[in-house]
């Protein structure tokens, strides 16, 4: 944690927070009295959890997800549609443990089917993801969401979410 703190940064405009990976949080929200309740403060949320950013997003904006207490590699292939060795790179892209990145993807599945497309989030996976191609223009091996996911940018992937739920929760 030490290591993630020491990267953070104040955006040049002064009006937000710049963390690594990419998620923004912006200063109006950290002066509020009152935060949302997906806004929790790191040393209350167990340490099993730590590593699923859009957990307080389904937790609290989103009514009816259902979350598995250890999704599976079947139930991904499944929820993604993906071939084994698609979930293998995914899995491979990040070093923390299998069940980790399994929760952290099923949180991106969930979100994606709650928020975006109701049927599957297959429908999303290997057609142009706009913000990556924004992004990263020079890197065209990030221009699908299931090529973020393969290659470890998870942030290409959560940050647009993130402000997907923003917009969703002020609205």
């Amino acid at each position: 944690m030490p290591h993630v703190f020491k990267r953070v940064q104040v955006s040049e405009d002064g009006q937000a927070v710049h963390w690594p990976g990419g998620f923004v949080l912006p200063v109006s929200m950290l002066v509020l009295r009152r935060h949302p309740r997906w806004l929790i403060h790191l040393g209350v949320v167990p340490s099993a959890e730590r590593y699923r950013p859009l957990l307080p997003l389904l937790r609290y904006t989103t009514p009816g997800v259902a979350l598995l207490t250890q999704p599976a590699r079947h139930h991904l292939m499944q929820m993604f549609v993906l071939r084994s060795g698609e979930l293998q790179a995914i899995l491979d892209a990040y070093p923390v443990p299998e069940d980790v990145m399994l929760h952290r993807l099923h949180d991106i599945g969930l979100f994606l089917q709650h928020h975006l497309h109701s049927e599957s989030p297959v429908a999303l996976l290997r057609r142009p993801w706009p913000y990556a191609a924004y992004r990263c223009p020079k890197e065209s091996h990030l221009h699908t969401l299931v090529s973020c996911l393969t290659w470890g940018r998870l942030d290409l992937v959560e940050e647009p979410l993130w402000a997907l739920a923003r917009a969703e929760v002020a609205g």
